[in-house]
């Protein structure tokens, strides 16, 4: 997983939505100012990225090959939507790997799997209404649910493969995110959920029940903010983070592990 990297200080790691790639967080890392050791990777089949779009396991196993290159034992990790689901199946599989975790706008808690998404994940119709919607601009439920999760225009995947990565997730979510969500319970790593109140992709009730499950949690409610917080308020997200590298202490860590 190629990656982005500057500042210096403890570890981060921030995964970015779906769809979208690194320069969704350009905000937030200006913001942190750097404060951390920032480590920006465009996930599988999005942006820079050479591999195929895969599932939450898969992203996983990519973030630790991710932190092995880069000497790191232990980090923050940081996840914005979908990518939270990331952040907590690293922290259920990898529990030594993550120091604390942050999760912004993210899934995993009940109801964060609405009818939409259910709709897209369904093959051939999904497929289609999904294409649709990136391309023609769909009905605006739908047109919300994909182009809130996109990056500006300007930085935005190509269609193509966008669609096509877009739905190797979708049913994603259906297929691992339960699995995941059942299992949040054991998740040790302290943790900070910021919601934005007024999200209208992933439910802020979502949210905090997802928080409240967590053993270690601290939530940050952001008024009138939105799903894409990371360029609404990157100063909270960016607090959060510096607010998860506190809660992680010294157990966040740049040295590589020896013999492990």
């Amino acid at each position: 997983m190629d990656a982005d990297e500057q500042g210096a200080g403890p570890p981060v790691v921030l995964l970015h939505g779906q769809p979208g790639d690194r320069h969704d967080w350009d905000d937030v890392v200006v913001s942190l100012a750097g404060r951390t050791r920032v480590l920006v990777p465009d996930r599988p089949g999005y942006g820079a990225s050479d591999a195929s779009a895969a599932g939450f396991a898969a992203n996983t196993s990519a973030v630790v090959e991710l932190l092995d290159d880069r000497g790191v034992q232990r980090a923050v990790v940081a996840g914005h939507s979908w990518g939270g689901g990331v952040a907590l199946d690293l922290a259920q599989r990898h529990p030594d790997r993550v120091g604390a975790l942050v999760l912004v706008a993210s899934v995993g808690g009940r109801g964060s799997v609405g009818r939409i998404d259910r709709i897209l994940g369904v093959t051939v119709l999904g497929d289609l209404l999904s294409l649709g919607g990136l391309v023609a601009l769909g009905a605006p439920p739908l047109r919300r649910r994909v182009a809130a999760r996109s990056a500006p225009a300007d930085r935005r995947p190509r269609w193509w493969p966008a669609w096509r990565s877009f739905m190797v997730e979708q049913r994603a979510l259906l297929d691992e995110l339960p699995e995941i969500a059942a299992r949040v319970d054991a998740i040790r790593a302290p943790a900070v959920v910021v919601v934005g109140d007024a999200d209208r992709i992933v439910r802020p009730s979502s949210q905090e029940a997802l928080a409240s499950r967590l053993p270690q949690a601290e939530v940050v409610r952001v008024v009138h903010a939105g799903h894409m917080l990371l360029r609404e308020r990157p100063d909270i997200v960016a607090a959060a983070i510096i607010r998860a590298t506190e809660l992680a202490g010294p157990d966040v860590s740049g040295d590589a592990m020896i013999g492990s």
